[in-house]
Parts: structure tokens; sequence; C-alpha cells
């Protein structure tokens, strides 16, 4: 059961920010089959195999039909247009052109499902000069900023975050974009084609920091003094742990369990903006007080 409930999805991606897209709309309800070549996947091949599949497909393939089909044989094809012609979504992460190569492009699959919604997610879009080259997620960090974003402050070099981020931005910016699409369906009766590029919803989705400086043309600043580029974890004790004191009553509660309470009215510190601009000075003070600490 679910707000997807009847909604039949064809999955034909592969690696991780189409799959997860699919499984999303499969944890809401929808009957989602994966199509996979009969070799399967890549992702069924990276990383340590337990009973022959990798932890990371199942994590990123739960709530899924699967079936392995020859796409270039007649016979997988024709297995594959009874599937289309039935279903509600398809999503296909494949380079620009190749879908189209294989026969199955949004204009011939819409003449025989009018009201599908197709989704083709890609690395950079269908045009320009990278449209046709292969991405991973670290690709996507670098261009995106992300990088730039966690960078080194003292060093500058750029940091990678050490999970992937981009295919699962990617992945929750489909899953919201196709129920959008369902939802417009559902009161027009169309169809859409969704165009979904890795690195337009990764600068999307760090647009806040990306633009942090930049939004008033008359006073542009440095985007890395933000309090969101300081690393706000302490050393305790027994550990380290990470805290946030932004209103007034927090930095209060702080100093008094501190035992510092003269800091709440210490003008460095007195309001928000202070405490913003002041903030290498008051995660000095922090830590010297919570390293005493468990």
């Amino acid at each position: 059961m679910g707000p997807l409930q009847g909604i039949k999805v064809l999955d034909l991606t592969s690696m991780v920010s189409g799959p997860v897209a699919a499984m999303m709309l499969g944890d809401q309800g929808a009957d989602v089959i994966k199509v996979e070549p009969t070799h399967g996947e890549q992702l069924r091949y990276l990383g340590e195999k337990h009973n022959d599949i990798t932890p990371t497909f199942y994590s990123c393939n739960r709530n899924k039909k699967s079936l392995a089909i020859d796409l270039k044989s007649d016979a997988g094809k024709e297995v594959l247009w009874k599937l289309i012609d039935d279903a509600d979504v398809l999503l296909q992460n494949f380079r620009p052109g190749a879908i189209e190569r294989m026969g199955f492009s949004e204009e011939v699959v819409r003449k025989r499902n009018a009201g599908i919604i197709f989704v083709s997610i890609s690395g950079f879009g269908e045009e320009g000069p990278y449209a046709h080259k292969r991405v991973y997620d670290p690709i996507i960090q670098g261009l995106s900023g992300a990088a730039d974003i966690q960078a080194n402050r003292e060093t500058g070099r750029p940091g990678m975050f050490r999970i992937i981020i981009a295919d699962k931005i990617s992945a929750l910016t489909a899953a919201q974009a196709i129920s959008s699409a369902l939802f417009h369906r559902e009161r027009k009766g169309e169809g859409q084609h969704i165009k979904l590029s890795m690195l337009d919803a990764t600068v999307a989705f760090f647009w806040p920091e990306g633009m942090s400086g930049l939004t008033f043309a008359e006073k542009e600043a440095d985007h890395k003094k933000s309090f969101s580029s300081i690393d706000l974890i302490y050393e305790s004790s027994d550990g380290y742990i990470t805290m946030s004191t932004v209103s007034d009553k927090e930095w209060a509660g702080f100093c008094t369990a501190v035992g510092r309470p003269e800091l709440v009215n210490d003008e460095r510190f007195a309001t928000a903006r202070a405490r913003r601009q002041n903030i290498v000075a008051r995660r000095e003070i922090a830590g010297a007080e919570i390293v005493k600490r468990p």
C-alpha cells in the first residue's frame, strides 16, 4: 500500500541515480520492474559480494521485480515493448543518444503510450561539450562546487564528500519530478518527458551555499567566511560532538552549562550577528570548555 499504488514503473537504469529514484517510487507503493542486460547491470559487480550480489545493489534496488532482457535481439525488444505499453513511468540513464539508437526514443515510445512519464537522467544534459562523456559521482562533486564547499579552509585543498551524494541528489530530484508529472497527468491527461542532468540537480542542491555571497550584486561576499564553512566538530574528554548555538537563548544556555555566564554579555557574542562575525573566536572558546567535559 502507498500513494503510488497502481502506478507501473519500468526501470531501465543502472548504478545509483536512476535505481534509487525508481526504488523510492517502489517505497511509495508503485509496481517497479527493473530491466537489466542478461549479464546484470554494473552495480552488481562493485564491492564485496554476498550470495553473488553486492550490498550496494541490494540497497539501491529494494521493492522491485527483476527481469533480464537482451535488448539487442528482436525477441528482447518485443518483450520490452509489451512492458512499455502497460507502463506509467519509464526511467533510463543511458548516455545521450543511446536509447534512440536502441529504438526506444521518447518520441517513438510516446506514439505507443501517449500518457507515459519518460525520464532521461544524464550526467551533463543532452547538449554541450560534456554531453556524451561518462560520469561518476566524484566528477559531479568537482564540477558542481561541492568539493570547494568541503575544502580545507587552512590549506585551500578541495575535499570530497566521502559518500555518494550527486547520484542520490539526482535520485531525489527525479522522484520528485516524477511525482509532479504524475499529478499533472491526472489533472491534464498529458504525459511528460523529464530531462534531468546530474550536474544541474547538484548545483541546484548547493545553490544556497554557492549563492550566499553573490545574491546582492552591489555587495559580493566571500562565501568561505560563512557560518557553514566552519568545522563545528568539538573534541570532548571522551570523544567528539557537534553543537550549534544559533539563537540568543541557545547561546545563553551553553554559556550557563559550561560555567561561563559572562560570555552572554560579551559584545563579541551578544547577538546572532556578532556571534557569526566572531565565529572563530567563539569556536575556540567553546572548544576549550567542551574538551574538559565528557
